[in-house]
C-alpha cells in the first residue's frame, strides 16, 4: 500500500472541508509528483464526482485499482456511481468487493443492505445491517434495521431502533417520521402527532411526514390543519400527495376542486390510471355519472387490473342496477390489503356436494346484515357443511335464523388460522358467485319471541318510534351520514302522538341528557346484541334512522323505516334517486337535497 503523502493529506483535508476546487488542485498537484499514487487518483475520483463528472470519476478510480487493487473506498465509490446510474447489479458487485478488502466497511454493509432490501432480498439486507451494527453502532445502521423489521411487520422490534437512533439524532427526520406511522397504526395518535411535527420542524417540506400528518388530523376530522400540511405536501411533490389531497376535498364537498386537480394531473400524464381514477370520484360526486363512467372506462382500458378503477366502476353500475357488470367489477375489492389470503381456493359457483364451505362475512355489520339473505339460497346448493364467521354481536341473531351452519365469532379482524374447510367465499360475493344479480326485497330475518316479549313489557303504550342518528365514527365519511346530533331531530318530537325511542348504542352523556330533557325514552345503551336490536325493533311502529346497521335490520325484518340519507357520499346500494330500494320493502329513502340542512329534511318527514 502506498503511504499517504503530503499533497494525499492536504487533499483529504480540504475534501473534508468541503472545499472541492482546492482539494482537486491538491490531488491534482500530487499526482504531477506521483502519477502511481492511487489514494490521490482515489480523491480525485471523488472531487470529479462531487462536481458532477461521473465519466472522469469513474476512470480515476479505475486507474487507482490498476495501481493498488487494495485502495481503501475505491470500489466503494464505483459501486455509488453504478448505483446512481440505476446498475443495482454492479453496484452490489462493487460494494461486495469492497467487503472482501475489509469486512467490516460500514458504509458498504450499510449500501449494500438497502440494495437488497430494494431488491425484496430481506434476511440477506438484515445480516448486512446487523454486521454493520456490530462493526460501527450509530443512528444510521438503527435507522436501517428499523425501517427493514418495519417492512417485515416487526413494529415493537422496529420502534426500538428508531429511539435507539433518535437517543444519537434526535432530529432525523426520517426516524421521526417513520416512529410516527409505527404510533398512529398502533392507535397512539397523539404520540404519533407529536414525532410528525417533530420530523416538520427538523426537516421543513418533508413529504413524507406531511402527507402523514395530514392523514392523520383528516381522521380526526380537523380539516383545516390537514389541508394546510398536504397542500404543503403538494407544493413539493405534487404525484405523492395529490390523492390525498383529493380525498380531503372530496371529504369537504370540494369535488370541483378535486376535479381541477385531476385534470392538471392528467395533463402532466395523460392516461394515468390513477389521475383517470381520481377524475371519476370528482365526476361522481358532481351528478356527472356518465362522464366519470367513462373515465374509468377510459383508464381500465390501459390498466385492467387496476383494483381502484374497477370497484368505483361497479359501484356506480350496481348504484345504476347495471347488476351482473356491477357484481363482477366488485370482486376487485378483494384484491385489497385488508381481505386474507386463505389457503383454499375461493368458491365460484360450482358444485357443492361433499364440500366444506366457508363463509366470511366482511365489512361493516350492515354490510354482513344485507348479505346475510344470501344464505338461504346458498344452503340449497347442497354443501356437506357450511362454516361461517362473522363477528360476535351479530352471532346470536345469525345462529338462530340458520341453526343449521356452523357460526364461528370473530373479533374485528379476520383470525390467524381458519377452520378447516374446502373452499370459500366472501359474503358481498355471493350474488355474483350464485348469479343472483338482482336482489329481492324481502324478509329474512325474524325475532326472537322471548325477547320480543321482553321488550314489548318495557315500552309505553301507544305508538313507538325509534331513533338512531349516528354511525361508526371510523367510517370515512361518517361526517355526511350521521348527524351532527340528536338535537337534528328536533322536529320530529313536536308530533305528539308517537312515543320517541332512542336506539342509538353507547349515547355519550351530553346525548343522554339531551334525550331525557326533551322527552325521548333512551333503549339504545341497553341492548346487548344484534337479536336484542332485532327483538326491540320487532315491537316499534317505525325506525328514523341514518345509514347504520340499524336501518339494515329494520329491513331484514320487514319493520318500516326512514333512512336519512346524505346529499354527497351517498353509499352505491341506495341508487342515484328515489325513495325506494329494491333491497327492503320497508325503507322509504329520504334524501337530504344539496345545500340542505338536517333539520330541513327531517322537517319534511310525516311520520
Amino acid at each position: 500500500m502506498t503511504l499517504l503523502s503530503p499533497d494525499t493529506l492536504e487533499a483529504a483535508r480540504l475534501l473534508a472541508d468541503s472545499d472541492l476546487q482546492g482539494a482537486l488542485r491538491a490531488a491534482q498537484r500530487g499526482l504531477q509528483a506521483e502519477p502511481g499514487n492511487a489514494p490521490l487518483w482515489n480523491l480525485l475520483g471523488v472531487c470529479a464526482a462531487r462536481l458532477g463528472q461521473a465519466p472522469l470519476a469513474e476512470q480515476c478510480w479505475r486507474q487507482a485499482l490498476a495501481l493498488e487493487p487494495a485502495t481503501p473506498d475505491a470500489r466503494f465509490n464505483l459501486g455509488r456511481l453504478a448505483e446512481e446510474s440505476g446498475d443495482a447489479a454492479a453496484a452490489e458487485a462493487h460494494y461486495r468487493s469492497e467487503l472482501a478488502r475489509d469486512p467490516d466497511h460500514p458504509a458498504s454493509l450499510g449500501n449494500l443492505g438497502n440494495l437488497l432490501q430494494d431488491a425484496g432480498r430481506l434476511a440477506e439486507a438484515e445480516a448486512c445491517f446487523r454486521r454493520r451494527l456490530a462493526a460501527q453502532p450509530g443512528a444510521a445502521v438503527h435507522y436501517q434495521l428499523g425501517r427493514l423489521l418495519d417492512s417485515q411487520g416487526l413494529s415493537r422490534e422496529a420502534e426500538a431502533h428508531l429511539r435507539a437512533c433518535l437517543d444519537e439524532a434526535p432530529d432525523d427526520a426520517e426516524a421521526l417520521q417513520l416512529l410516527g406511522r409505527l404510533l398512529e397504526e398502533r392507535g397512539e395518535a397523539g404520540k404519533a402527532e407529536a414525532m410528525l411535527r417533530r420530523a416538520l420542524e427538523s426537516a421543513p417540506g418533508h413529504v413524507v411526514a406531511g402527507n402523514n400528518l395530514g392523514l392523520l388530523l383528516m381522521a380526526q376530522r380537523r380539516w383545516d390543519e390537514a389541508e394546510r400540511h398536504l397542500r404543503a405536501a403538494h407544493a413539493v411533490a405534487p404525484g405523492a400527495a395529490l390523492a390525498n389531497l383529493a380525498s380531503l376535498l372530496l371529504a369537504t364537498g370540494r369535488a370541483a376542486e378535486t376535479e381541477a386537480l385531476a385534470r392538471q394531473a392528467l395533463a402532466a400524464e395523460p392516461g394515468r390510471a390513477d389521475w383517470l381514477n381520481l377524475l371519476g370520484l370528482a365526476l361522481r360526486e358532481q351528478g356527472r355519472d356518465d362522464e366519470a363512467g367513462r373515465a374509468w372506462e377510459q383508464g381500465l382500458a390501459s390498466a385492467p387490473e387496476h383494483r381502484r378503477l374497477r370497484q368505483n366502476l361497479g359501484y356506480l353500475q350496481l348504484a345504476r342496477g347495471d347488476w351482473a357488470a356491477g357484481w363482477a367489477n366488485h370482486e376487485a375489492r378483494l384484491e385489497a390489503a385488508g381481505y386474507p389470503a386463505l389457503p383454499t381456493p375461493r368458491w365460484q359457483g360450482e358444485d357443492l356436494a361433499g364440500r366444506r364451505l366457508l363463509v366470511l362475512f366482511e365489512q361493516g355489520y350492515g354490510d354482513a346484515i344485507q348479505f346475510s339473505r344470501y344464505l338461504n339460497p346458498l344452503l340449497a346448493k347442497g354443501a356437506a357443511r357450511v362454516i361461517a364467521l362473522c363477528r360476535e354481536p351479530l352471532l346470536p341473531l345469525f345462529r338462530r335464523q340458520w341453526p343449521q351452519v356452523e357460526w364461528q365469532a370473530m373479533a374485528g379482524a379476520y383470525p390467524a388460522d381458519f377452520p378447516p374447510h374446502d373452499c370459500h367465499v366472501f359474503s358481498m360475493s355471493l350474488p355474483w358467485t350464485l348469479r343472483a344479480f338482482e336482489p329481492r326485497a324481502e324478509t329474512y330475518l325474524q325475532a326472537d319471541p322471548a325477547l320480543r316479549q321482553a321488550w314489548r313489557e318495557r315500552l309505553p303504550a301507544g305508538r313507538n318510534i325509534g331513533l338512531a342518528w349516528r354511525g361508526r365514527a371510523e367510517h370515512p365519511f361518517d361526517h355526511c351520514r350521521s348527524l351532527p346530533g340528536p338535537e337534528a331531530l328536533l322536529p320530529l318530537l313536536t308530533d305528539r302522538g308517537a312515543n320517541w325511542i332512542s336506539l342509538q348504542p353507547e349515547p355519550s352523556g351530553t346525548e343522554g341528557t339531551w334525550l331525557a330533557e326533551n322527552g325521548v325514552m333512551e333503549l339504545g345503551s341497553g341492548l346487548t346484541d344484534f337479536a336484542d336490536s332485532a327483538a326491540l325493533l320487532a315491537e316499534l311502529d317505525g325506525l328514523v334512522a341514518v345509514d347504520t346497521a340499524m336501518a339494515h335490520l329494520a329491513g331484514a325484518l320487514g319493520a318500516p323505516c326512514r333512512l336519512l340519507l346524505a346529499g354527497e357520499h351517498v353509499d352505491w346500494r341506495w341508487g342515484q334517486a328515489g325513495a325506494a330500494t329494491p333491497w327492503y320493502r320497508s325503507l322509504t329513502l329520504e334524501r337530504r337535497r344539496r345545500g340542505e340542512e338536517w333539520e330541513d329534511t327531517i322537517g319534511r318527514l310525516a311520520i
